[in-house]
């Protein structure tokens, strides 16, 4: 889910050496992965906001040519992208692969998905206030998180998601808790480590920050914090 420390972990494992794209936005994922989960999900006339599986997606709109060409960098002078040529393992991040990943399983049979999960309290809050720095008519602007309960819901539908990979592609999927890894959670720690075949406790301990967590327990949230008494999944996810 957006705003749930995604970008985080991407820089993470980048520098474990997972190598995470030549083309990266600001937010640490690939323009290239993220052009082809919108053209994705646009065919169907969906958005990150306004999720859901699509299912007719175009395979032919990755190619190989152009994720040599775009991804990693690789034209007529195949050794300038020294850093993907040695890389052990590569990978990209885009919370929209929640909803694409199915289809992309079918190009990487074998790859790893990581699922990292955050109080959906905070991801709407989160949200909320990014929301209102865009006007309306900016592309990132959205009219259904103008509501922060909005974003609870959307979080809700990202997290159902993502936990119907376990019965679809058994041992693909890692879930990791946000909080827990950033305060230095050492089961948590271990378990990822184990489960990318990286060493990370080093880059993850520069990211303790125990201010991070709980933004939502204030007296401002409380209409935010009574509506999530009957939300499904932080019952099960056990913010609550």
């Amino acid at each position: 889910m957006h705003r749930s420390g995604t970008s985080m972990l991407a820089r993470i494992l980048d520098k474990a050496g997972v190598y995470m794209g030549y083309d990266l936005t600001n937010d640490h994922e690939s323009w290239y992965f993220q052009r082809v989960n919108t053209a994705w999900m646009d065919r169907e006339k969906l958005t990150w906001d306004n999720p859901s599986v699509p299912e007719k997606a175009d395979l032919k709109l990755f190619n190989t040519y152009s994720f040599l060409r775009h991804y990693a960098r690789i034209t007529l002078q195949p050794l300038k992208p020294i850093s993907f040529l040695r890389s052990d393992s590569w990978g990209w991040k885009d919370p929209r692969n929640t909803f694409t990943v199915s289809q992309w399983l079918r190009i990487f049979p074998k790859a790893k998905v990581i699922h990292i999960f955050r109080n959906g309290m905070d991801v709407a809050i989160s949200l909320y206030r990014r929301n209102l720095n865009f006007d309306f008519t900016d592309k990132w602007h959205s009219a259904r998180l103008e509501n922060k309960l909005e974003g609870l819901k959307l979080w809700e539908e990202y997290a159902a998601q993502a936990y119907k990979y376990d019965y679809l592609f058994p041992g693909q999927v890692f879930h990791v808790c946000f909080e827990k890894l950033i305060s230095g959670d050492e089961n948590s720690i271990m378990q990822l480590e184990s489960f990318t075949n990286c060493k990370l406790s080093e880059f993850i301990k520069q990211e303790i920050d125990s201010e991070r967590t709980a933004r939502f327990n204030n007296d401002e949230h409380r209409e935010l914090m009574d509506f999530a008494q009957n939300s499904e999944w932080m019952h099960k996810l056990n913010y609550l």
